[in-house]
């Protein structure tokens, strides 16, 4: 691809299309949008154990008891370092996936922008969960119960800012960048239905006496993540595909 030259052209216009086709060529060769879309779904599904056997840890001593049951206004701290580590490594490797594939091809990725946004919203999904467990967006002692009953009102901004500090609508919007970052329409089409699925799913309350309940907000967006993964890999461009 690094070898390729523009085409001679006998006018303007063809010169002009020329340097347009060449333009989609090096596009297409500097993709690699099936190996965040992986790297993500594997972060993903391993989670599952820290969900399942990391006992909450209250750390910050937000939690209380009542008679019958016990309420924390936030997510397990133990979780949220997981995908805080978790995400940011997973961004070293897509990184270092992106570095390795434009030497091989002889074509440079801008693909510093997705990493840089990619770590900030990590970063920020943590500070912003830390600081919904000092101000909830569910009051304490209240239970989740309490919001099915109407008994307590919580307004569009807190269900958002809920929704948005999940870490799969953060993987939905670091998408977004990667979308810009590749002008990639059709990654573009997909991150939003992923964050759509992402915010529907950090902002719902979910009542289950199962230890395994958080399973579908795992697997549905990992089996997500794969299929766009399998359908990137497998309809790529032809001169990506070779290169």
């Amino acid at each position: 691809m690094a070898n390729e030259s523009v085409p001679q052209a006998d006018n303007p216009r063809e010169l002009l299309a020329s340097v347009r086709d060449l333009t989609r060529q090096v596009r297409a060769a500097q993709r690699g949008t099936w190996f965040p879309l992986l790297v993500f779904a594997v972060v993903t599904l391993a989670a599952i154990p820290v969900y399942r056997f990391v006992p909450y840890l209250d750390v910050f001593g937000r939690c209380q008891s009542r008679p019958d049951h016990t309420v924390c206004p936030a997510p397990n701290p133990a979780v949220l370092a997981y995908w805080t580590v978790a995400l940011v490594l997973a961004y070293a490797a897509i990184a270092a996936f992106y570095v390795r594939q434009s030497r091989r091809r002889g074509v440079g990725t801008a693909i510093r922008p997705y990493i840089t946004a990619g770590v900030v919203l990590a970063v920020l999904m943590a500070g912003v969960s830390v600081w919904l467990m000092f101000h909830p967006v569910l009051p304490v002692p209240a239970d989740v119960f309490a919001v099915d009953r109407g008994e307590v009102e919580i307004g569009p901004a807190g269900w958002l800012v809920n929704a948005l500090t999940s870490p799969m609508a953060v993987i939905g919007l670091a998408l977004l960048v990667l979308a810009w970052v590749e002008r990639h329409r059709l990654l573009l089409a997909y991150s939003l239905g992923f964050l759509a699925v992402g915010v529907i799913i950090g902002s719902r309350f979910i009542h289950a006496t199962s230890r395994w309940f958080f399973l579908p907000q795992l697997l549905v967006p990992a089996a997500l993540l794969l299929a766009g993964a399998a359908a990137f890999a497998l309809f790529r461009p032809n001169a990506e595909a070779r290169a």
